[in-house]
């Protein structure tokens, strides 16, 4: 909005306009609830923070459309506001002299002042925070309201040129950052409960890796596996079949990888990793040799056997026992038990699901799945 050339003449809005000329003021929805830009100008000259009924008219004394000088702006009904058209505009577009311009309220017009950039981006700063809903308390979650939303739950808004998540606004606003400067980084939803994707309180938003955020999903026990993971391509119940049938057979009349690739769908590769419950392990069914001594009969040393191995086959048992025996929000989280235990939460991670130390024994996956597969 131009205001140099004084309070006497027009102020244009330079902004974006409708098909009738008038000014539309997208941010101003959030500070008075409308978005025609003359009406903003007079609610804010005015001090009020509400628009009013829409049978209520903000009157051009100017008879010019753009124009948002409060001094020009005059509340009426329709019929005032054609009255103005035809007979003090004479239907003719404006400007036309304002003799008698509309009086201040007492103090004075209320008039945002500074740079106009700085002024845009309060609005809009105040159009997204408004679109929170943070009445729960600072401690709370902040969930997004508005209806964009991708699908996976997580608030959609554009900003700064890119459609991005709500939640990475929040952090950014709240930091002083550029959106850009963290678009390297995966926002942690550090929830009270568990992460919740729609929440916007910058005191439940972690920056950090795809591994750590990974970690905070299957701490929450939000991590899809097995049946339940969108891209499962063999049920739970065919693969403890598979595993039935190979390790059930005697040693020369199993059936190959490559024919039970093609029975399932699926490459022989990832048969493998299946019969050996180095992927699916919850999904049940034995998942190595059967015959006593059978798995023994390798060059390979496993287990407590091997030169490099720190903790024994009875401490990798008891860990499954105590873990798996445990409610699912009762268990600790690999992380603290590779800290126990001197390793990393990966090495913990596989020895819970039998992808590692599989002669160790003990459970390898959540009894509880287990029964109801």
């Amino acid at each position: 909005m131009d205001t140099s050339p004084g309070a006497a003449k027009c102020w244009l809005f330079r902004g974006r306009r409708n098909s009738d000329g008038y000014g539309q003021y997208w941010a101003g929805r959030s500070l008075v609830d409308v978005v025609s830009a003359h009406r903003v100008a007079y609610l804010l000259a005015h001090g009020m923070t509400q628009n009013f009924s829409s049978k209520i008219f903000v009157r051009h004394l100017c008879a010019v459309p753009r124009c948002c000088n409060p001094a020009h702006l005059v509340l009426g009904t329709q019929k005032e506001n054609m009255r103005d058209r035809f007979c003090l505009h004479r239907d003719q577009r404006g400007p036309h002299p304002v003799d008698t311009p509309a009086q201040p309220p007492t103090g004075g017009w209320r008039l945002p002042v500074g740079d106009l950039a700085a002024l845009e981006r309060q609005a809009l700063e105040a159009e997204f925070w408004q679109k929170v809903d943070a009445s729960g308390g600072e401690e709370t979650c902040w969930p997004w309201t508005a209806a964009s939303q991708h699908d996976f739950g997580y608030g959609s808004v554009s900003w700064e040129g890119v459609h991005t998540q709500a939640g990475r606004v929040a952090y950014a606003l709240h930091h002083g950052l550029p959106l850009a400067s963290i678009f390297g980084d995966v926002l942690r939803h550090v929830c009270p409960g568990g992460g919740n994707p729609r929440c916007c309180n910058p005191r439940h938003l972690r920056l950090g890796t795809q591994k750590q955020n990974m970690h905070d999903r299957m701490a929450a026990g939000r991590y899809a596996r097995g049946d339940e993971h969108f891209a499962t391509k063999v049920r739970d119940d065919d693969i403890r079949e598979m595993r039935e049938v190979y390790w059930n057979a005697p040693r020369g009349n199993r059936p190959t990888l490559v024919s039970l690739g093609e029975r399932y769908g699926v490459y022989w590769g990832t048969v493998h990793r299946l019969l050996h419950g180095r992927s699916r392990p919850e999904a049940g069914g034995p998942t190595g040799e059967l015959i006593p001594g059978a798995a023994g009969r390798t060059n390979h040393v496993r287990g407590e056997a091997h030169r490099m191995v720190k903790v024994a086959d009875a401490q990798v048992r008891a860990l499954r026992e105590d873990y798996w025996g445990l409610p699912q929000g009762q268990r600790p989280s690999t992380i603290a038990l590779a800290a126990r235990w001197g390793t990393d939460s990966k090495t913990v991670w596989n020895w819970l699901h039998g992808k590692s130390r599989v002669t160790a024994g003990g459970p390898v996956g959540d009894p509880a799945v287990r029964t109801a597969g």
